[in-house]
């Protein structure tokens, strides 16, 4: 027996709609009562669930929800379901509909299919004992009819299934065809080629349900293409692939042009370049098939499924973009086989716009001229000016993009109504307004707020997440002074909109980390994040935002950290520590906590960094399971936190951590690969251990500061900062006229100016450390220029 499952009370009523013969051939009365019975059930249904819907919509827009009202709204699906199930009884009308698909299918294959045999469907023959047309029809047009009919079922049964199509229905469907082609040929009232012609377009038809329900399953790879080329290859020489050598050759009926499109659509939805290949050979065969007594000429979609094929490609090649500019204006323009519509320019230009090569802006606006040329009765819509607008931000053609947005609202107030702005079109443009460089930073800020408060009464669309969004990022990264009460008002319009309309946009995670980032860094009082946060629990609370996420969660890490005031410490060890409980720590909340303890601030309340608590934090993200290990920036931090620190014997610790660096990342550790950073960090613990009184400390951090600097090269190669912490490190570890000072300086000196590090910064240290070297260098220097 064919398998069945549960169809949506929508897929019952089209499947019987689509099944049910006219005059209901050999179908048992008390099947047509059931099928009438899911018709009220399908047309009333809806409309029950409709008011369901609407009225809990309506509850959505009262009171703040807590847990208790998740409870109502349990359980009033659960009665909704009840409901449902309890007046229609719609699984066993399932079931109903299930039986009759496979009796009618039955009516198709003849006394040879056996329903209760559930592996039939795949293996049985097409012949059958009576080889002619079943007893039930009187005709064979009758016959191919309610074969369309059962075929449309089972493909769109499972169209409407949340899996797409199931391999196994559509081989049912193949075997259902094969039948109708072994009984015409077999059929004594159609043996001649003239009789057998009259049937050919519902033929087509039929192999065309075929096609279309294997190129439109939810994936298309290589046994799916395999079947639409068979199917193609049995249209134009009439024999069917990997079937019994008697069964093979049946009769040639011919493509149309609707098969050729199905087997495109299925090379195209595969996304490889081997079969667009394919696709635009099958083009070039399209309008000279010797296979068919009239040539048959792609249609307009046909090519717009290979024009969005060569957009969408990958890698996305210059050369994709100038085959699909080629086809739009010598095949469909310039031949007159098709008009191109507002798809075909649109795809030649997303085309273009994902190559990135310098000469895609020009070919844009050449396409797009001669569309509004020359066709005036095609209006270009929203996304062919979006297209183009992100190619201008792409190449930081900010004003060009500025440009073609008020081309597009010059054209729709003109009367071209297709070229009204869209959302995405204002988020680029308020992307745009961002990122200008005119006026000033200030005034262009200005702006893109006044466009995000007032663009669903000026352009006529309400603003979304992203739209708040990209002003709220732009203000936290301006670090203008009043950059964070922009950023917290945005957010409040955004929650006082979705308090008063529920269907409003809400502020999601990257809202919260944008305005936590902004107080992060303008360094405000870590009061200012916490109430910002709290706000963001008050959300959660009330149901109108979802849980704080760990990017949230890190962001206010983060903003306590950097507030830098004394206190903070405490704050945040609590609010990680909960973090770690919880499960929602990441290597992101590891290395802020490790920031944290790195911080060092100078002045009458200032205080040295923690390096015992970092270096602790570290051990635990080496050795324990279940948590991040650490990376670059992880052992980064912890080694500047020792440079920061007052503990003895600084620079010997700094380097233990960079030789367990080297060595985790030797381990496969691929993200802790030591950077120049590191490096940097264990010179400046070295050049800062000049407090000590021991000499033997300073001996030691000389010593570590030569072999620190001899291993940087073996890793990556040596910056200003280095050459200048190396100048300060010899000022204050040996005594100005040891023997090796002056040959130490000399021999860096000239390792610097071989790197081409000799900045201003570096000669200032070099003079504050040997000034006659400084000086001699200058001289040189200046000779040279």
């Amino acid at each position: 027996m064919v398998s069945t499952r549960n169809v949506a009370p929508a897929a019952v009523a089209w499947i019987v709609s689509s099944i049910l013969l006219t005059n209901a051939l050999s179908t048992p009365p008390s099947v047509l009562r059931r099928t009438n019975r899911i018709h009220i059930a399908c047309s009333v249904v809806p409309k029950a669930m409709e008011s369901t819907i609407s009225l809990s919509k309506q509850k959505q827009n009262k009171k703040k929800r807590n847990n208790e009202k998740k409870h109502r709204k349990e359980e009033r699906q659960q009665s909704s379901s009840s409901y449902y199930n309890a007046h229609y009884n719609v699984s066993n009308e399932r079931e109903d509909v299930d039986e009759w698909l496979i009796r009618s299918t039955a009516l198709i294959l003849g006394d040879n299919y056996n329903t209760d045999d559930e592996t039939h469907q795949d293996e049985c023959s097409i012949k059958s004992s009576s080889s002619g047309l079943p007893s039930q029809f009187s005709s064979m047009q009758e016959y191919l009819n309610h074969a369309r009919s059962v075929m449309k079922a089972w493909a769109h049964w499972n169209s409407r299934n949340t899996l797409g199509y199931r391999r196994d229905a559509r081989l049912t469907v193949e075997v259902v065809l094969k039948r109708v082609l072994y009984v015409i040929t077999h059929e004594e009232t159609t043996t001649t080629d003239a009789e057998i012609s009259e049937l050919r377009p519902t033929l087509v038809s039929l192999v065309n349900i075929i096609i279309d329900a294997w190129a439109n399953g939810n994936t298309v790879n290589e046994e799916v293409v395999a079947h639409v080329e068979g199917w193609l290859h049995f249209l134009k020489t009439g024999e069917l692939m990997n079937e019994k050598e008697e069964e093979k050759s049946l009769v040639v009926i011919g493509p149309d042009e609707e098969s050729y499109r199905g087997v495109v659509k299925a090379y195209i939805r595969s996304q490889k370049r081997g079969y667009l290949d394919k696709a635009l050979k099958l083009l070039d065969e399209m309008s000279s098939s010797p296979d068919h007594p009239n040539a048959i000429y792609p249609s307009t979609l046909t090519y717009n499924l290979i024009l969005y094929g060569l957009a969408n490609a990958q890698p996305s090649l210059k050369e994709n973009a100038e085959i699909a500019q080629n086809l739009l204006q010598n095949k469909m323009i310039a031949s007159g086989q098709q008009v191109p519509d507002s798809n075909s320019f649109r795809q030649v230009i997303s085309a273009w716009t994902k190559t990135g090569s310098p000469d895609a802006i020009e070919k844009t606006d050449e396409i797009l001229t001669k569309m509004l040329n020359d066709f005036p009765n095609i209006d270009p819509d929203a996304s062919t000016f979006n297209a183009i607008m992100t190619l201008n931000l792409r190449l930081d053609r900010v004003e060009d993009a500025i440009s073609m947005f008020n081309k597009m609202v010059a054209m729709h107030e003109a009367g071209r109504i297709g070229t009204q702005p869209d959302i995405y079109s204002l988020n680029l443009l308020l992307k745009a307004m961002t990122m200008r460089r005119q006026n000033n930073q200030r005034q262009n800020l200005n702006e893109a707020d006044d466009l995000v408060k007032a663009m669903e009464y000026t352009h006529h669309v309400h603003p979304d997440v992203q739209s708040f969004n990209i002003v709220i990022d732009a203000w936290s990264k301006s670090k203008l002074p009043e950059a964070v009460s922009r950023a917290e008002h945005l957010l409040d319009i955004m929650e006082r909109r979705c308090r008063n309309d529920s269907l409003a946009e809400k502020p999601d995670s990257y809202t919260f980390t944008s305005v936590l980032d902004s107080i992060a860094r303008s360094q405000h009082g870590f009061q200012r994040a916490e109430k910002v946060f709290h706000r963001i629990e008050k959300l959660y609370e009330d149901g109108i935002v979802e849980r704080p996420t760990i990017p949230v969660y890190n962001a206010y890490l983060n903003a306590l950290v950097s507030s830098r005031d004394w206190d903070a410490l405490d704050r945040v060890e609590i609010i990680f520590a909960n973090m770690i409980t919880e499960r929602n720590a990441n290597i992101r909340s590891y290395n802020t906590m490790l920031k944290a303890y790195s911080q060092f601030r100078s002045g009458r309340n200032g205080y040295f960094s923690r390096p015992l608590k970092a270096e602790e934090l570290l051990i635990q993200m080496e050795e324990l399971s279940g948590i991040p290990s650490p990376d670059g920036y992880s052992y980064t931090t912890v080694i500047n936190c020792f440079a920061r620190s007052i503990v003895d014997r600084k620079a010997k610790k700094a380097r233990e951590v960079l030789d367990k660096m080297i060595q985790s990342y030797s381990a496969g550790n691929k993200a802790a690969k030591p950077q120049i950073y590191a490096f940097n960090g264990v010179l400046s613990a070295s050049a800062h251990t000049h407090h000590t009184r021991l000499p033997e400390e300073r001996l030691e951090a000389f010593t570590i500061l030569v072999s620190t600097f001899l291993l940087l090269r073996e890793w990556t190669e040596p910056n200003d900062s280095t050459y200048i912490l190396f100048f300060q490190a010899c000022e204050k570890l040996l005594p100005k006229g040891h023997r090796l000072y002056e040959q130490v300086i000399e021999t860096v000196v000239y390792s610097c100016v071989r790197d081409g590090q000799m900045s201003a910064n570096v000669i200032r240290a070099l003079r504050a450390t040997s000034p006659d070297l400084a000086q001699q260098f200058e001289k040189i220097n200046a000779s040279i220029i």
